[in-house]
């Protein structure tokens, strides 16, 4: 997921090419037209495989067999989300878009140089098409400001898709041995991976308390988790390289030096945390699958909870929300409105449920959670309503140009402290001044 060199001036080129283009027809009369009936064909990409592949192809289906106005939404798979974003890319340039595309904001706000998407706020105002107010507002609010861009005119570009949120996992048997509770401050954290922590007669660690995480999302979870930002106010410069940042790096270069965390390879944490050997890790609730076919195979205590926080008040509790969303691009009148009638049936309630049960991603509604079909599956899969009652406390990442490349900047920085090569002070500094101007360059 990562914008490459090429990428940009493939951007570049596009952006060029049109930005001589007449100004975009307002959206407010085709939101508000009828499909006459005629068959109507629509493409999404997407970059989801496996269950989740067969999650969403099973409501393409229901869809396409019940939606009554001759639209039929072919869902085409487009590799991983790095694959989706230069096919889509290519296609801009190219001319030849899919009615709609899976998308993460920084997508959308690249795509937007090309101005390329449509702005679905009329839609979902339309007094014909859209939703109703009470219907808007069952929708969590932390879902529409991802998707509404300050950097266009606070335009809604995208509608949520397969929405999650950062959280931590934990050996409940491991915490059981040692006697402590799931830890809900940053210091009761560090503590307890400290105590789970195990070295044999040798010195060798056999079984860690934490797993670093070097994706920015888990980063960006626990500057917002130690009561920080990640942007100034005017969208310019960075927030996240103040003292929580600088927060995150310290405790990562304690618990490195003292051996109570490690650089785990791959997904090895996932089977460190099943075997007893991790205490805990951070990462999406879309893991959860593969954590419960490990415990489905050999049986361990585990849940999900949210991170440790800077404070126990839970009005100022947060983490990161992310997942992607979807976005429709300009094609005919027809074609978006069917486009937008496509995504707002799935994500009404019962489709919401549906999809959430089958494909592991958090629901789109509040009322999700009234749905027996919901009930059903967290009965089975408990960890799923864990993660489901911390979607309040989510908040969206930036939104803006430049934020693909600041996710490396941020590798990097984490990448530089856990290895020992740059002091969390140096690795900051050098990390903040790069991200500046990265958004210096974007604008």
């Amino acid at each position: 997921m990562r914008m490459k060199a090429a990428i940009l001036a493939t951007l570049m080129l596009v952006s060029a090419a049109c930005s001589a283009a007449a100004p975009a027809p307002q959206q407010s009369t085709e939101a508000d037209i009828t499909l006459s009936g005629a068959p109507v064909g629509i493409t999404l990409w997407h970059a989801l495989s496996g269950p989740q592949q067969v999650a969403l192809d099973a409501m393409v289906k229901k869809f396409n067999e019940t939606n009554g106005k001759g639209i039929t939404v072919s869902a085409l798979n487009q590799g991983n989300y790095t694959q989706l974003y230069q096919k889509t890319l290519g296609a801009i340039q190219a001319g030849a878009l899919p009615e709609l595309a899976h998308a993460y904001e920084s997508f959308v706000a690249d795509y937007m140089k090309a101005d390329v998407v449509v702005d679905l706020g009329a839609y979902k105002d339309s007094s014909k098409n859209g939703l109703a107010k009470a219907s808007q507002d069952d929708i969590y609010k932390g879902y529409y400001d991802t998707n509404t861009f300050p950097q266009y005119g606070n335009r809604l570009l995208s509608w949520p898709f397969t929405k999650s949120l950062a959280v931590m996992y934990v050996n409940n048997d491991v915490l059981k041995e040692i006697g402590k509770p799931i830890p809900k401050t940053w210091d009761e954290f560090e503590a307890t991976a400290v105590a789970a922590t195990k070295k044999d007669a040798s010195g060798k660690v056999t079984r860690y308390g934490f797993a670093f995480n070097t994706d920015a999302s888990y980063f960006n979870a626990q500057v917002y988790a130690r009561g920080g930002g990640l942007m100034a106010a005017d969208n310019k410069t960075v927030a996240w390289n103040g003292k929580e940042g600088l927060a995150v790096l310290q405790m990562y270069d304690r618990m490195n030096k003292n051996g109570s965390g490690y650089s785990p390879k791959g997904f090895d944490f996932q089977n460190d945390l099943a075997a007893g050997k991790l205490a805990f890790f951070l990462s999406s609730t879309s893991t959860l699958p593969f954590m419960k076919d490990l415990a489905d195979k050999a049986p361990f205590s585990w849940s999900i909870a949210n991170l440790p926080q800077a404070t126990t008040d839970a009005t100022k509790q947060k983490t990161v929300q992310f997942g992607a969303n979807v976005a429709v691009f300009k094609s005919t009148p027809e074609k978006q409105l069917a486009s937008w009638l496509f995504i707002k049936w799935m994500s009404d309630t019962d489709q919401s449920a549906q999809f959430a049960s089958t494909s592991y991603y958090m629901p789109v509604r509040k009322t999700a959670a009234d749905s027996q079909v919901l009930k059903d599956y967290w009965a089975k899969v408990p960890q799923g309503k864990q993660g489901f009652d911390l979607i309040q406390y989510s908040s969206p990442e930036p939104n803006i140009r430049g934020q693909q490349d600041i996710r490396d900047v941020i590798f990097n920085m984490i990448t530089e402290v856990i290895t020992g090569k740059s002091t969390p002070d140096a690795a900051m500094n050098t990390a903040g001044t790069k991200a500046n101007q990265i958004l210096k360059d974007a604008q």
